[in-house]
């Protein structure tokens, strides 16, 4: 059954992510070094990298100097792991090994987006730029060009129209750049009619947490907050289940 090596493979890609969620605001190489603990530098062993177990038998301790593990680690690794089965179920491999295969990548993208804006309050245009090459092939290749280049060209100028307008509201800026190239990102997969869903579901998502870090004390009004991490869990979950969005809404309308 596919699903059990996808969660396998997703752990590992987690491994992957985790690297580049690290090093890729640093300006550091994904590839060299090799692992090795931030704080001691000592070189990791594969015994301290398996996904998720090395983190559960380690106690989220270095092994060298008992420095702590960072929870993102395991979260990132389960994250991928999850997302990627819940990939093989909307995209059977018997169906089309394609969409499978760029449905992991756009997930593996978004991951790498949102954390790294969650920590740094930065999108890496190296990972938008990817994403919209990587997203125009895919519709290329299935012959969706020109709804990839639609919806595009709506993410980049829904989330400038967005940007602009907060800045006029609150006299500063409302939205960073790379919100904008994220948002093109996810049309060049998605095409225009996901990328609305995606949308929609990304401001819902965003007003919520918002609503309740501000409840919490968490954030103060005013205080920036990422949007990247909410663009990501839109995007994904308009993958899954916008198309079913969309139609739902259709039919409420008819």
């Amino acid at each position: 059954m596919i699903l059990i090596p996808l969660f396998i493979l997703g752990t590992i890609v987690g491994s992957l992510l985790n690297v580049c969620i690290h090093r890729l605001p640093r300006g550091e190489s994904i590839v060299f070094p090799a692992s090795h603990c931030p704080q001691c530098q000592n070189r990791l062993t594969p015994l301290d990298l398996i996904p998720i177990l090395s983190f559960v038998f380690l106690k989220g301790r270095c092994r060298y100097c008992q420095a702590k593990i960072a929870g993102r680690y395991p979260l990132v690794e389960l994250l991928t792991a999850g997302l990627f089965v819940l990939a093989g179920y909307y995209f059977p491999l018997e169906s089309s090994l394609l969409a499978l295969i760029f449905s992991l990548v756009f997930i593996s993208l978004l991951l790498v987006a949102a954390f790294i804006d969650w920590a740094e309050l930065v999108i890496p245009d190296v990972i938008s730029y990817s994403g919209i090459a990587l997203g125009l092939l895919y519709n290329w290749l299935t012959g969706n060009i020109l709804n990839a280049v639609l919806g595009m060209a709506l993410g980049y100028i829904f989330i400038w129209l967005v940007a602009r307008l907060g800045k006029m509201a609150f006299k500063k800026e409302a939205m960073g750049e790379g919100d904008l190239y994220l948002a093109a990102f996810i049309g060049a997969f998605l095409g225009w009619e996901l990328m609305a869903a995606a949308f929609f579901l990304s401001y819902l998502f965003a007003g919520a947490v918002a609503a309740m870090f501000l409840i919490l004390g968490r954030v103060k009004m005013g205080q920036p907050v990422p949007f990247g991490p909410a663009l990501a869990v839109g995007a994904i979950a308009a993958l899954f289940w916008g198309t079913k969005l969309i139609n739902w809404y259709v039919g409420l309308l008819i």
